[in-house]
């Protein structure tokens, strides 16, 4: 048997590490001598302590790596490889995706300090009474498509007629992007033999006046819209007469160019009372 020192001389892995891998249950010592709690390894275990390193370079979670140690299953083990593979191109492309946008920045010589003065146009109309699908749920801001789009899939196979475009209401008083407070809606043609689920609802939003505008680009500089939204509202005499939404016109899944996004944020508005 090898002390924690030695093994950890044949690993490259510092003591620490071992120590760290015992407590998470991934790489145990065969011994731990009882009097002065040394931790002894054994030849055949250099192979997963070299396995943990290599799975570590390919960006998988130590709770990732446990499951696969733990696993025999060969099909569970591609699977997740393929998964860590999708995620890691994904991120990749984002990466390329921000190294476009500075190149961009640096060749229009944007002020990278002062950033990009927007200006918004804002409408005032009345929105009729329409019927929504809608879906409240506890989410990964970085999962809202694939949220979305799952939502889509599941209200089709219920015989729901879709209308529009999907539509959000944030709900949190602080932003929390792994776990927000968001309401999914989906313009609807309503009809009485739509199957009823326990994961949404169908309801009709009332014939309201609402102000609005469109946000061009990156959902990151989407505060500007909002502000000046409440800009116009309270310089107008208005008040929120109810939640502000998102509505997502054109997004990831047309294929575009971030750039490219087109969102309408929409303020339901009453005037205020005279005083």
């Amino acid at each position: 048997m090898y002390t924690i020192s030695r093994f950890s001389q044949l690993c490259k892995m510092s003591a620490r590490m071992l120590r760290h891998y015992d407590k998470e249950e991934l790489l145990k010592p065969v011994h731990v001598d009882t009097t002065n709690g040394y931790r002894y390894y054994e030849k055949s275990q250099l192979e997963t302590a070299l396995l943990i390193k290599k799975l570590k370079e390919y960006r998988f979670s130590l709770p990732e790596i446990r499951t696969i140690l733990q696993s025999s299953d060969s099909t569970l083990f591609i699977g997740m490889i393929h998964a860590k593979i999708n995620e890691i191109s994904n991120e990749m492309n984002r990466y390329k995706q921000i190294i476009a946008e500075m190149q961009e920045m640096i060749e229009k010589k944007v002020d990278l300090i002062g950033g990009e003065r927007r200006t918004y146009d804002i409408l005032l109309g009345m929105r009729n009474e329409i019927s929504v699908v809608s879906q409240r749920l506890q989410m990964n801001i970085a999962d809202m498509d694939r949220y979305i789009d799952s939502f889509y899939d599941k209200v089709e196979e219920s015989n729901i007629q879709l209308l529009g475009v999907p539509s959000a209401i944030f709900f949190d008083e602080e932003f929390t992007p792994d776990d927000c407070d968001i309401e999914l809606m989906i313009p609807i043609i309503q009809r009485n033999d739509e199957k009823i689920s326990r994961e949404w609802q169908i309801k009709k939003l009332p014939q309201k006046i609402i102000a609005t505008t469109l946000h061009i680009g990156s959902y990151d500089y989407i505060g500007y819209a909002h502000m000046a939204l409440e800009e116009w509202t309270e310089s107008k005499g208005y008040c929120l007469d109810g939640p502000p939404y998102e509505t997502y016109l054109k997004g990831s899944e047309c294929d575009c160019q971030v750039k490219e996004y087109v969102t309408q944020i929409s303020f339901p508005v009453i005037k205020k009372a005279m005083q």
